[in-house]
């Protein structure tokens, strides 16, 4: 993780992911895990996570009032997985 300018804030957004996958945390606070990455990050240099970050929290944000209550984690999940996937 060398490689980030913010490693901490890059540390516990991994870790919120993975609780999130693993069923340890709910939507809204996965969602408010990234929010709190999301500004965070200031350095251009990371801007396109910055980026990223904002959209995967506004489309979870869409999530929550479209999609039903029992079907919303299945929702979120691809998202978080794509964060993951950019980040490790």
């Amino acid at each position: 993780m060398s490689r980030w300018l913010y490693p901490e804030v890059i540390a516990s957004l991994t870790q919120a992911c993975n609780n999130f996958l693993n069923g340890e945390i709910t939507v809204q606070m996965v969602q408010s895990e990234i929010y709190s990455a999301e500004n965070q990050i200031v350095a251009l240099d990371e801007k396109w996570l910055r980026s990223m970050l904002f959209d995967t929290e506004n489309e979870i944000e869409l999530l929550i009032y479209t999609v039903d209550e029992s079907q919303l984690v299945n929702a979120v999940k691809p998202l978080i997985q794509k964060i993951l996937d950019k980040i490790v």
